[in-house]
Formats: structure tokens, C-alpha cells, sequence
């Protein structure tokens, strides 16, 4: 598979029958991209080993010490749950220990339906009077967590862990918050606990100026902090009921299996091509390909359109009634080698069908459906080079679909892991409220294929260059008209509310700011649901979810001197996940904390779906970082 290099002109490369490959060129374009330089080497002192390098107590971080001392044993009481061996927690209860019930005795039946049920803890919780006899101190703490164990069924599917998110200290007592899931599954029942404890522990002096000096600290039982007070804040116990066949299977195999391109590309993985690729100056260190689905050939039948990055093309598979699904991207005309990042299947000429729309490097590409599945391209229209994600909306009812491409990294940062990097190093950059990544762009639809870069012309340059991922269309003020809410990377989001002028001209004003929109934190995805039932839309935001950056970013340490909106800022940063209420005339409100939606770990992108048909929209997160054989990189 020949390589090739895009300096001034973007282009489209399909595989032929022959295996000859043809290039198809749009003058219009002038995509330059800066040949980037090689990846500096970190440099790491004589003598020093990672382990000294990844040492908090090394640098000065006491609260990310002291969580390393925490962490091995909350780590006991993990395989206490686990294993019920009371081995496991000898002399982690400091004498003068005491606990709430971490089981609350009466819970609130919030949903159930006939495969699950959902309990919480009641507004208050019962607190427990501290032991007289100290020596009692090791079998109050066994007991209520052998109570806490019994709600999670014993099997060895048994698993729980923890999350240190915060961490105080006052002189020899630290305080950590922290929280705890835990499940199993038995042949009648799959049970999941989901619980947030704070935790108190006598950390004295001594131990804490011994693991202050790099060493072996850790790994002494003397030196280990105990617990002097357990208090649960929060409980939640989801109960599904086993049934023969599964809520949800992975069909991947059974559906697109039986085509070549599954095993011999599919399943060896990105880091597998990252390696082979010749030119992956634009290859993103997690890869960005998308898929659109839709109905190609009007069968019925939902079809699958694959992006993959340059020099792999792209896939077009057609389902059968039988649930599998052939792939036809080459007899299609769909099977470029161009790195493709979105993809849409939307009917953009009013003929009945679904037209294929892909955002490439530099690039957006019409194509339109015969009819049969099969695609010409129509046009090929300049954007900036580090497309993300498309989506389609009729934004001056006009009756046709227009399409607004998101872009992430500015040209000139754009490239290899090495230059993104150097981008969040770079003078202009802000990382909580970056300004200087690439231009979005508005294609209004003027029929016959024609589309128009109105961007500036309707007023959504305003805020534009701030890292965008994804966007998505939504009536939000009830008005008629499809309003615009982008979901940015390093900072504020925007809500592009579209408004006509006197003379009947579409303009859009960003009113995030003033509508408590923002929700400034790494913007993944956004989705919108009318999830009160109260007639207006709601809207929800996936963001990055981290433990450490929440126990970092409270700590007097952290960034010293800074100015309280801003440290707030990027407090916010490690929050999670944002779902923002729609108040009619009033701005929206944050409701994520109450409504428990916050804790969506790492994610990258989510959606409303009603799972059990029963008229109310969830939510589905997708999220996960880097999986490898060794959990140190997550």
C-alpha cells in the first residue's frame, strides 16, 4: 500500500478490483501541513529510576504520598470484601476507631422493573457511638464491613475497589474521601454497590516525616496510617435479575465476522497500524475514526460506515436480515485511504436517500447515493486540517440539511503525540480556557451540491477556536429554529443560539456564559434530552472524570498564588460529567451532582437512550483510556 504526503492538495485514494489505487483532487483546496520535528527524549537524572521519577513523596506532594499509604489499605479492605478473610483487616482499626453503619437499615426504592432493582440511602444515615473497650476496635470495624460485604453476593466474581478523591490533613489525623463499587454475579442475580465513604486516619509525625524521604516507607505495616473513622455518605445497591439470554451481547463478531477486513485489519488494533503506517504525522495518539449509521441501500436494514485512519480505507457494511452484514466499500465507490475522522449518513439533495458526508484531514466529502448504496462524490470543501465530528441541521429552514464540522488542534500544532504535546506548551495556549486551536466551520446548503462556508456571515466565528469535539442541534428556547451547542476540549463550551434579524437573516449569538452553559472542562460529547418531561431540553456534556486530579487541585500546593476563579476552574477540570438543566426563561442549571451522573470516568462520548422503553431517556457513557497488559499507564 503506497504512502503519500498531503501538502497542498487534499485528496480522495480508493483501492480498485485491479489493486491499482486512482486519486481523485479538489483544486479548491489548500490544506498546507508543517513538517513536524522528531519527539524530544525525556531526560532522567543519573541514577534515577522510574520508580524515583513516579516517587509524590519525592516531590513534595504529601496528599499524593499519603494516598499512595491509603490506597494499600483501602487495598485490605478490597480483599476483605472479596476473599471474607478477617486476616485481611488485623490492625487497620486504630483504638479509638468508630464507624456509621456503612448499610444503611432502611433503603429507598428509587426504580425497579421486572430484571432491576435500585436502592439508595435515605437523606441521613445512622451514626454508631465509638467502642468503650479499645481492644474491640479490629471487630467493630469487621462487622460493619462484614455487613457491607453481605449486600455484594460471595462468589468468584466478587470484585471491589476503591477511588481516593480527596485527601486533608491536620496534624496527625488525615482525611480522605473515597469511592467504593463493588459487584458479583450469581446464577439467579448480578449485584453492583456503588458507595462513597469519608475516612479518618491517626498518620503520626514520625511516620509521616519517614515517608517524606524517597525509600522503602511504604512497604512497612508500622508506617501505614490506621483508621480511626468509617462514615458512609452515600449507598446505592442495583440488584438485576439473571436471565437466560444477556440485556445486551457483543455482536461484533456474529454481524461483521465473516468479512476479510474483521480479522485482518480490525482486530490488530491501532497500536498494530500506528506502527506500519508510513505517513502518521496525523495519526492521533488514542485515534479519532468515527462511523455513521443508516439505511444505504433503502432494504430497511441499518447499514455501517467505518473511518479509519490514512493508508487503511474505509468500510461500508450492509446488513442482512439474518444480522450479519457484508462488506461492499469498494463495489460502494467508499473505500478511501484518505485518514477520515466522521462520518454522516444524511440525504442532502431531497431525493429520498442517504448521502454519505466524511470529514477528512483538511477536507469535508460529498457523496451521493444512487439510490442502490453506491456513491459519487459531489464535493470536496476546505475545512482545517483536525476534523473531529459532523453533525447536520436545517439551520435557516430552508428545507435542506446544512453541515457543521468541529476541529480540534490549529493546523500549525497539528500532527504526531510529540506536537500535540507542544501545542499545551505553547505560549498562547490556556489550558483552562484555550483559545488557539482550529477553526469550525458552518456549509449551508444551497441545493445542486453547492454548499457555502457561512461561518463568519452567520456569527458563529465568535468563540471559535477553542479545541471543539463534537456539537449537536437542539430547539432549546422552543422558538422553531435548530440552536447549536459545542462541546470543547481545555475550557468553556459554547451555545450558539440562532436568532433571525429583522430582515430575515440567521444569525447565531454564543449565549453559554450568560445561560450558565459553559461547563468548562474537557468537553468530550453532548447529547440532549428532555429528561423532566417539562417540554424543554436538556443537555448533557461528557468530560475527563480523575481522582488524582481532584485530590491535586485542592491541595495549597496546587498552583500557588493563583487567582480563586481560576484554581476553581481547574478544580472543575476533574469533576466529571455535566448535566444542565433547561429552565425555560432562566439560565440552566447544574444538577449533576443530585441527579448522580457525574462519575463517568474517563469519557469520551454518551448518549440518551431509553434502554427499558419505558418513556424515560438514560444514558449510555462510553469511556476507558489506554488498555494494556500493564495497568500503570491508566
Amino acid at each position: 500500500m503506497a504512502a503519500f504526503t498531503v501538502l497542498a492538495t487534499v485528496w480522495l485514494r480508493r483501492t480498485q478490483p485491479t489493486g491499482v489505487e486512482t486519486d481523485v483532487a479538489s483544486s479548491e483546496i489548500a490544506a498546507s501541513s508543517a513538517i513536524l520535528p522528531s519527539e524530544a527524549s525525556i531526560p532522567v537524572g543519573m541514577g534515577q529510576s522510574w520508580e524515583d521519577i513516579d516517587n509524590p513523596a519525592a516531590d513534595g506532594w504529601e496528599s499524593e504520598a499519603f494516598h499512595e499509604l491509603a490506597k494499600e489499605q483501602l487495598k485490605r479492605i478490597a480483599h476483605f470484601i472479596e476473599k471474607r478473610d478477617p486476616g485481611e483487616i488485623a490492625g487497620l482499626a486504630a483504638e479509638s476507631f468508630r464507624s456509621t453503619r456503612l448499610v444503611p437499615s432502611q433503603l429507598e426504592l428509587v426504580f425497579q422493573d421486572s430484571l432491576l432493582r435500585v436502592e439508595r440511602s435515605p437523606s441521613s444515615i445512622e451514626s454508631a457511638e465509638p467502642t468503650a473497650d479499645p481492644s474491640a476496635s479490629d471487630v467493630r470495624l469487621r462487622n460493619e464491613l462484614q455487613e457491607f460485604a453481605e449486600v455484594v453476593p460471595h462468589s468468584d466474581s466478587t470484585r471491589c475497589e476503591f477511588k481516593i478523591v480527596n485527601v486533608h490533613k491536620s496534624g496527625d489525623v488525615v482525611t480522605t474521601r473515597q469511592y467504593v463499587s463493588c459487584s458479583s454475579s450469581g446464577p439467579d442475580q448480578a449485584v453492583e454497590v456503588h458507595a462513597q465513604w469519608q475516612s479518618q486516619w491517626l498518620f503520626p509525625a514520625a511516620s509521616q516525616e519517614a515517608v517524606s524521604r524517597p525509600g522503602g516507607a511504604l512497604a512497612e505495616p508500622a508506617r501505614l496510617p490506621r483508621l480511626i473513622q468509617l462514615e458512609s455518605v452515600e449507598f446505592e445497591r442495583s440488584t438485576k435479575v439473571q436471565v437466560a439470554k444477556p440485556l445486551y451481547a457483543d455482536a461484533t463478531a456474529s454481524a461483521i465476522g465473516g468479512n476479510r477486513c474483521y480479522a485482518d485489519q480490525f482486530l490488530l488494533g491501532l497500536n498494530h497500524w500506528l506502527e506500519r503506517i508510513q505517513d502518521n504525522r496525523y495519526f492521533p495518539l488514542l485515534g479519532a475514526a468515527g462511523i455513521a449509521l443508516g439505511d444505504v441501500n433503502g432494504d430497511g436494514w441499518d447499514d455501517l460506515y467505518v473511518c479509519q485512519e490514512g493508508e487503511l480505507p474505509n468500510r461500508l457494511f450492509v446488513g442482512n436480515p439474518d444480522g450479519t452484514a457484508l462488506e461492499v466499500s469498494q463495489s460502494a465507490g467508499v473505500d478511501w485511504l484518505a485518514a477520515t475522522r466522521s462520518a454522516l449518513l444524511v440525504d442532502l439533495d431531497n431525493d429520498g436517500d442517504q448521502d454519505l458526508v466524511a470529514g477528512l484531514i483538511g477536507a469535508l466529502v460529498l457523496a451521493a447515493n444512487n439510490g442502490k448504496g453506491a456513491f459519487d462524490v459531489r464535493q470536496v470543501l476546505a475545512v482545517a486540517d483536525d476534523v473531529m465530528s459532523l453533525s447536520a441541521a436545517d439551520y435557516d429552514r430552508d428545507g435542506d440539511l446544512d453541515i457543521y464540522v468541529c476541529v480540534n488542534y490549529a493546523n500549525d500544532w497539528l500532527g504526531s503525540a510529540s506536537a500535540q504535546s507542544m501545542a499545551a506548551t505553547s505560549p498562547s495556549f490556556v489550558y483552562h480556557d484555550a483559545n488557539n486551536g482550529g477553526p469550525n466551520s458552518l456549509f449551508r446548503n444551497d441545493g445542486d451540491w453547492q454548499f457555502a462556508n457561512v461561518t463568519a456571515e452567520v456569527g458563529l466565528d465568535a468563540n471559535n477556536r477553542r479545541y471543539s469535539l463534537a456539537a449537536a442541534w437542539e430547539d432549546f428556547d422552543n422558538d422553531g429554529d435548530s440552536d447549536l451547542y459545542v462541546a470543547n476540549d481545555y475550557g468553556r463550551n459554547n451555545l450558539f443560539r440562532n436568532d433571525r434579524t429583522p430582515d430575515g437573516a440567521v444569525r447565531f449569538t454564543d449565549v453559554a456564559a450568560e445561560l450558565n452553559a459553559e461547563d468548562s472542562a474537557s468537553g468530550m460529547s453532548v447529547s440532549w434530552a428532555d429528561v423532566n418531561h417539562d417540554g424543554w431540553q436538556d443537555v448533557y456534556v461528557s468530560n475527563m472524570f480523575s481522582s488524582a486530579g481532584q485530590r491535586v487541585t485542592e491541595q495549597q500546593e496546587f498552583k500557588p498564588g493563583t487567582a480563586a476563579d481560576v484554581r476553581a476552574r481547574l478544580q472543575r477540570f476533574a469533576r466529571g460529567n455535566t448535566l444542565l438543566l433547561n429552565q425555560a426563561d432562566q439560565p440552566f442549571q447544574d444538577v449533576s451532582d443530585s441527579a448522580g451522573v457525574t462519575l463517568g470516568r474517563w469519557a469520551w462520548s454518551s448518549n440518551f437512550v431509553d434502554i427499558n422503553n419505558d418513556g424515560w431517556d438514560d444514558l449510555i457513557v462510553a469511556n476507558g483510556y489506554i488498555t494494556t497488559a500493564d495497568p500503570g499507564d491508566l
